[in-house]
């Protein structure tokens, strides 16, 4: 048995991973803003312990690592999941909510780490998985604000794998297409290979067992995505604008 912890896990990706991990047999221990969505699956298993807490909170979520580990024992994998997505058009600019994604995808992924890096640090061993965003290889329409703060987990992630890999810290940044989640349910065009929060959750758990470093998926659509990263600027624009009717 392993020991999980999770942020982001009261809905979307981050509970498909809670259930298919302590259906698997693994303890998970997971921190989300909505305490009765997280006491639903507590009731439910035994090997699952939520902690209700704001992943902008750096003190309150390094308390819950430390609850973790006195529950279920040192963690062995933190997959830094929690986030938030409003689209936004360049337009219109409002820095506040600009400010919130910024402060909840990346500075609270950041939180996370300073709970659990120097314990993994101390065991010797762990693994991190850093859940970024196809959004985050290039700019694309009304992801003003989601888009940049996927870019800085993936420099993120490569900067952390030159520090801990060595420590015997495994790294690895998770970049999904579509996910039918709460958040996507805003969007209004259409979203080529969406899949369930099952399905990213199966592809998460499969690919945490490789070597790859930078994990994408589906790769019907992310192989597209990756041919139009190199695009030259005024082709990419030329072409996402004209697909997704934005230009």
């Amino acid at each position: 048995m392993s020991h999980y912890f999770i942020t982001g896990a009261s809905a979307g990706i981050g509970a498909a991973l809670a259930k298919k991990l302590t259906d698997d047999g693994h303890a998970v221990s997971a921190v989300a803003r909505r305490k009765q969505r997280l006491a639903a699956i507590e009731n439910a298993t035994d090997l699952f312990r939520g902690y209700a807490a704001d992943v902008r909170d750096a003190d309150a979520i390094a308390a819950a690592v430390a609850s973790s580990h006195d529950t279920f024992g040192p963690v062995d994998v933190a997959i830094l999941n929690a986030g938030i997505y409003v689209p936004q058009d360049g337009k219109h600019i409002e820095p506040s909510v600009y400010a919130d994604h910024m402060d909840i995808n990346y500075m609270g992924v950041v939180n996370a780490l300073a709970a659990v890096v120097p314990k993994m640090l101390a065991a010797g061993r762990g693994h991190i998985i850093l859940i970024s965003s196809v959004a985050g290889w290039r700019g694309l329409p009304k992801a003003a604000a989601y888009g940049p703060t996927k870019a800085a987990l993936i420099s993120l992630a490569e900067s952390l794998y030159f520090d801990l890999t060595p420590k015997n810290i495994k790294i690895q940044v998770i970049c999904p297409g579509f996910v039918d989640t709460e958040a996507t349910a805003v969007n209004d065009f259409d979203m080529p290979g969406l899949m369930s929060a099952e399905t990213a959750a199966h592809y998460i758990i499969t690919e945490m067992k490789s070597d790859m470093f930078l994990v994408s998926f589906p790769k019907s659509f992310t192989r597209k995505m990756k041919f139009l990263k190199y695009l030259p600027d005024r082709l990419y624009f030329s072409l996402v604008g004209k697909q997704t009717g934005a230009m």
